[in-house]
């Protein structure tokens, strides 16, 4: 067959992509192609083939220790917040009054899960002393139970600057809230934390560290709700 007899083929890099990925052994089978072939670098100039193999190695290696790095602190953070909401959950079950429940609160949010802002209103009347002080009209809030609570016991995310305003002062410079709708249909109230992280708080978060931390503070709302009865006179 002459020359002008040899059909050509129309190779582009997709077909050349396909060819390599069907056919590993090739530069196996053509070591001497392999040792000509030499790769553009933007910092290194130009290198060889095996020296750029050995740095994209390199790089890969690197992002998968990062990678792993993440998950270890993410894991451990994990941990850490799974125990202080062990240890708030078994000091609610002690809890004698509503001062005690806020200060337990406090304590665990503010400062061991170390989050920087936290109000918890309620919607109830109440005659145990401290709990009465908490009391707001439920209108106050209704635009907030309509359209961030309507759905949902909980809200993570951000809020509007006059519904931020509802819950933190612009000195606690709150940038993502927690709210939590508190006894569900008998709607008792709201109780909020906030982070100065935007991003702390985000839609898709699990409440599974949170849900027996609420049904037990509905339970205690609803205790300390209730009239103690009188002495009787001697």
């Amino acid at each position: 067959m002459s020359e002008q007899q040899i059909p050509l083929i129309n190779l582009n890099e997709a077909d050349i992509v396909a060819y390599l990925t069907e056919n590993p052994d090739f530069f196996k089978n053509h070591p001497d192609l392999l040792s000509q072939m030499v790769l553009p670098h933007s910092s290194q100039g130009t290198v060889s083939l095996v020296e750029r193999q050995l740095q994209v190695l390199r790089e890969k290696v690197s992002l998968q220790e990062k990678d792993i790095s993440r998950l270890i602190s993410t894991a451990k953070q994990n941990e850490h917040i799974y125990k202080a909401f062990i240890n708030l959950y078994m000091a609610l079950l002690e809890c004698p009054n509503s001062k005690q429940m806020i200060y337990l609160l406090r304590a665990i949010l503010l400062e061991q899960i170390q989050l920087d802002g936290m109000k918890l209103v309620l919607f109830i009347a109440s005659s145990d002393e401290h709990a009465a002080n908490l009391v707001e009209p439920r209108n106050i809030y209704q635009d907030i139970l309509q359209q961030r609570l309507a759905r949902d016991d909980y809200y993570f995310g951000r809020l509007k600057k006059q519904e931020m305003d509802l819950f933190f002062t612009d000195e606690q410079a709150i940038k993502s809230v927690a709210l939590i709708r508190l006894g569900g249909q008998k709607d008792m109230g709201i109780l909020a934390f906030g982070s100065i992280d935007e991003l702390h708080f985000q839609g898709d978060m699990d409440t599974l560290f949170l849900a027996p931390m609420v049904k037990l503070i509905n339970r205690l709302l609803l205790d300390f709700s209730i009239e103690e009865p009188k002495p009787e006179p001697v």
